[in-house]
């Protein structure tokens, strides 16, 4: 019976629609005299009156409170220019050109905060004293007599790292946040700089071409912007995600290349992977000065040379003597001078074009192409020049990147050391802005030093011994009592909810969810598996890289949750309006 009746209900439902549209459609009344429509249906008879007379009404009244609103709007109108003109008789002549201008600065402060002018340069200055200072405070050997040495070349050491990934940072914020392009592969253009620089240096006899620092330089910084302009091509119809996606497999392709291309090989050795043994720029001069030669027949043979022997004056020992180091300064201190000009250039370069019609054409592109093309621009040819900027800014880091290493392999170019933490910066600082990218450089590059110094901490003598102790027992914790770890979120999720912080409780939940989930998958069998079958998880000071990788990571986090737009979002262009004749604002 089933199988008869349920096949047949659709089509019972169907005859019994059809006969009720029957019965209404032959009922309808469209003649009544007394204005009334009226049909029939199972529930009776529905009577549906004329509406007419209660159009006319609602007219009646609309035009009555379009009268009145119309009225209010004129007094209001009225009263506010009686009030504007008193305001500006009672202040007439009492504020001159320069304090206008500084309640205009005032006022912005106020309405934008840190998306003004004003307040993002006060928060960039305030954020880059405290991580000077930070810089500074950075700790060192105790040894008194190297103190003063070690202190120059840490420092120098920071900011030439500083300087490449703020170049690296000021690449990915032209391409992501000004154009709106995803870009994964700034290591592709950084390895295309670092590469290039490097074979074209190196000598001949160590299986490079020769060449001198200024023409390699240029080379690499046109080949990239070469390579950057000849992308936007044909990845021109694919969308942001598809974008990203191209340019991981352009890193990926170069990386590997490095590790398998003979011609991408320097050094005594051909088949040696790596490039090595090219020069680095004015390190004779820096130590051997302008009148001594070096090299075969020569009484030095390399720089190194000149910088161990004390009789030799040098812009070296010049700054050590005005620096008191004692020894010759490190190389480093130069090159960390040429990479912050580098940074200064670039980013004078950089803010003027932005600035410019050329930099509003980019933003609008960013926002919507469709429009930017109904406006005239070529989207594609603005796109390939973007490129090409941002990869030619990326080789030239890529160049101070060599120059640091001294000598380098493909291992230099993994994205957890390179692009997450170019990210990073980018996601931290602030898109669409260079004082952002700044800051969040700065503030990765220094936890790398600060875990260098965690990882280091191996004896009590050592600088920040304690801490790393500390980090090593709650590393310890976390991975063998994870229960424990669960309860403490499950308590931080009631915390929350007691004090009505939905931040705080949103942390409690994804925290106990997390370690539940270890808990109950990841167990001793897991451990056994990273350990060796050791069980011995104290190793956060040996791999202090984990702890780091995920501490970004938890700062990216915080930083998307709390501040998406970063710790300097970008500031709107907003132009000053004119003034007509009568003072008024246009």
């Amino acid at each position: 019976i089933g199988e008869l009746v349920w096949p047949l209900i659709p089509i019972l439902l169907w005859v019994y629609a059809a006969n009720e549209g029957r019965k209404l459609l032959s009922d309808l009344d469209t003649t009544s005299s007394e204005g009334i429509l009226s049909f029939s249906n199972p529930l009776g008879r529905i009577r549906m009156p004329d509406l007419t007379e209660f159009r006319n009404s609602w007219s009646e009244l609309d035009r009555k409170h379009k009268s009145f609103v119309d009225e209010y709007k004129k007094k209001l109108t009225e009263s506010a220019n009686r009030l504007s003109s008193k305001i500006s008789e009672s202040y007439e002549g009492l504020f001159d050109s320069a304090s206008d201008s500084s309640l205009v600065r005032n006022t912005s402060l106020r309405l934008y905060g840190r998306e003004g002018v004003t307040g993002s340069w006060i928060t960039f200055g305030i954020l880059l004293f405290i991580l000077l200072l930070f810089i500074w405070w950075l700790p060192i050997s105790e040894d008194v007599e190297s103190m003063s040495w070690s202190k120059a070349f840490q420092v120098s050491n920071v900011m030439l790292t500083l300087s490449i990934f703020i170049l690296m940072a000021f690449s990915l914020n032209l391409h992501t946040g000004v154009t709106g392009m995803v870009n994964f592969g700034v290591i592709f253009f950084v390895g295309v700089g670092a590469i290039t620089v490097g074979v074209l240096t190196a000598p001949q006899e160590m299986h490079g071409y020769g060449w001198d620092i200024l023409p390699a330089v240029i080379a690499a910084v046109l080949l990239s912007a070469a390579f950057g302009w000849a992308l936007a091509y044909p990845t021109a119809r694919l969308r942001m995600d598809y974008f990203a996606i191209v340019t991981i497999s352009l890193g990926e392709i170069v990386r590997v290349l490095l590790a398998g291309e003979p011609l991408l090989r320097s050094g005594p050795i051909a088949s040696a992977i790596g490039i090595g043994n090219f020069t680095l720029p004015l390190k004779k001069w820096w130590f051997c000065g302008s009148d001594i030669d070096i090299g075969e027949g020569s009484v030095y043979l390399s720089a190194d040379d000149c910088r161990d022997d004390i009789l030799v004056s040098s812009p070296a020992t010049s700054v050590s003597d005005i620096l008191n180091l004692g020894d010759p300064a490190p190389y480093f201190l130069l090159l960390a001078a040429l990479g912050m000009i580098c940074v200064f250039i670039v980013w004078r370069l950089l803010e003027s074009l932005l600035a410019s019609p050329w930099g509003r054409i980019l933003k609008a592109i960013r926002e919507d192409e469709d429009v930017a093309q109904h406006h005239g621009h070529d989207v594609l040819t603005h796109k390939a020049a973007s490129l090409a900027l941002g990869a030619a800014i990326a080789a030239l880091a890529g160049a101070f990147w060599a120059w640091k290493l001294t000598g380098f392999e493909p291992t230099f170019m993994a994205p957890a050391k390179s692009t997450f933490l170019v990210w990073a910066a980018f996601v931290i600082g602030g898109a669409a802005n260079n004082r952002g990218m700044i800051i969040g450089a700065s503030i990765i590059v220094l936890m790398e030093f600060v875990f260098n110094v965690l990882v280091a901490a191996s004896s009590p003598d050592l600088p920040l011994y304690t801490t790393a102790n500390r980090i090593d027992s709650l590393f310890e914790w976390l991975v063998t009592d994870q229960w424990a770890a669960t309860k403490a979120f499950l308590i931080l999720t009631a915390i929350g909810i007691a004090i009505r912080s939905r931040g705080i409780a949103e942390t409690g939940i994804c925290g106990s969810a997390i370690f539940a989930f270890t808990a109950l998958m990841l167990q001793d069998k897991s451990i056994d598996a990273v350990t060796n079958l050791s069980g011995d998880v104290s190793i956060a000071g040996a791999n202090m890289a984990y702890v780091k990788v995920m501490l970004v990571g938890c700062m990216m986090l915080f930083s998307l949750r709390y501040s998406p737009k970063g710790l300097l979002p970008e500031v709107p262009s907003r132009p000053v309006r004119p003034a007509d004749s009568g003072g008024e604002p246009e």
